[in-house]
């Protein structure tokens, strides 16, 4: 178009050249605004300082995890959710008898998809890829996404294709083996809320969203977050959750309630295996364990008690290292093996930072057979826990005795 002003053609070209300077700064200033951002919180002052608050709160109170469970979640007004990880890495520098943080990373969680449920699965997507704070992220997202929906039954079976491919890789989100796992964990939490405590509707669910046409089945671990958000209650929605079962289970009533909410001895055996909360400290001695598991039928599978109870020790013991090998030392000799394995299992998948931590846990076994056996089962399960070739990966096969060190790596 031929302007018939001279005036405003010199205008109109001025004003184009006023907006690209202001367009070429804007960009300039956020970017380097960004850049100083990003130095700020890398270099220390920022991260380092969050960090050091934090454990300056928390250092004499009496229980500091729980404390931080409080506070570090009160960053969420100033960090991203990716930044929050990396003070918790932080903090676990300053103190280093921090170690079991998935109740907080489930708090972190809820609080990303409580921002844009309706996008949750992109939320899952910003927790931490490398199985920090077990997973706790993940299941936090996906309970959040769920627990407050009341869906009829067209709407339930509409949302489990989404529930189907929470835990599957795709663009942006690549999780280990381990991840996927914990992951479907976490929808069994989510499935007997979205059923308002429907413990055999969850199990049909699971079903069909755990078994993968590949041959995958993840449907131990989908039914065990069944019955474990029954068990666990934290938030309360989860009481309430419990409120509407026709009966609260208690110790006392622990196997007439898994009887009446399981359709099979599996079933059964993971219902009562979830119930270790019910039973307290007799779980963290030898004898406690040897009772506690002793009351299942091979059928509802034994063995699968004492690998979680054994999993739960090793969680939750990972700052006294000495006691827990106490605890294995003492156990029968046919699960003395396996309780070394998977308490030293439970240090690299807490935290990366503790692969050698669980290495050497492996040592403190009092048989070498104990011991051969907890380095062959860190070796085999290398590549679940971490991608291969990664920088995990490759220290924990490193860090195995040579000969185990070849069978991580097959």
């Amino acid at each position: 178009m031929k302007l018939k002003y001279p005036i405003l053609k010199k205008y109109l070209i001025l004003t184009v050249l006023v907006c690209t300077f202001v367009l070429i700064l804007g960009a300039l200033f956020f970017y380097f605004s960004s850049q100083f951002r990003e130095k700020f919180l890398q270099d220390g002052k920022s991260i380092d300082e969050y960090a050091k608050d934090m454990v300056t709160v928390c250092k004499d109170t009496e229980y500091r995890p729980l404390c931080y469970e409080i506070e570090v979640p009160k960053l969420v007004n100033v960090l991203s959710t990716e930044r929050i990880f990396d003070v918790i890495r932080k903090i676990r520098v300053y103190d280093t008898e921090y170690l079991y943080c998935h109740v907080l990373a489930h708090k972190l969680g809820r609080y990303e998809v409580s921002l844009d449920p309706e996008n949750w699965l992109d939320a899952i997507a910003k927790g931490p890829t490398d199985g920090m704070c077990s997973n706790g992220f993940a299941h936090g997202a996906i309970v959040t996404r769920f627990n407050h929906e009341n869906l009829s039954k067209e709407e339930f079976e509409s949302a489990l294709p989404d529930l189907s491919i929470a835990c599957e890789q795709r663009e942006g989100y690549d999780p280990t083996d381990l991840t996927k796992a914990i992951c479907y964990h976490g929808i069994g939490h989510v499935l007997i809320h979205m059923t308002l405590a429907n413990v055999t509707q969850s199990l049909q669910a699971c079903n069909t969203i755990a078994i993968k046409n590949d041959g995958r089945d993840y449907m131990r671990v989908c039914t065990e977050g069944i019955y474990m958000q029954l068990f666990q209650p934290l938030e309360p929605e989860d009481f309430a959750l419990v409120d509407m079962l026709p009966y609260e289970p208690t110790k006392e009533n622990l196997s007439q309630f898994c009887k009446d909410f399981s359709n099979s001895d599996t079933e059964y055996g993971a219902c009562y295996r979830e119930a270790w909360p019910l039973f307290g400290t007799d779980i963290y001695s030898s004898d406690g364990l040897k009772l506690y598991c002793g009351q299942l039928t091979q059928n509802q599978n034994i063995e699968s008690c004492y690998v979680s109870v054994f999993t739960i020790v090793g969680r939750h013991g990972l700052s006294e290292p000495e006691k827990m090998a106490e605890t294995c030392n003492g156990v029968q000799e046919e699960y003395k093996g396996m309780c070394f394995s998977r308490v030293a299992n439970a240090f690299p998948e807490e935290n990366p930072d503790l692969i050698q931590d669980g290495v050497a846990f492996c040592g403190r076994a009092n048989t070498r057979t104990s011991q051969d056996e907890c380095y062959t089962f860190l070796a085999s399960v290398a590549s679940f826990n971490f991608h291969r070739g990664s920088p995990a990966y490759e220290e924990l096969c490193s860090t195995l005795p040579t000969e185990f060190e070849a069978i991580c790596r097959k």
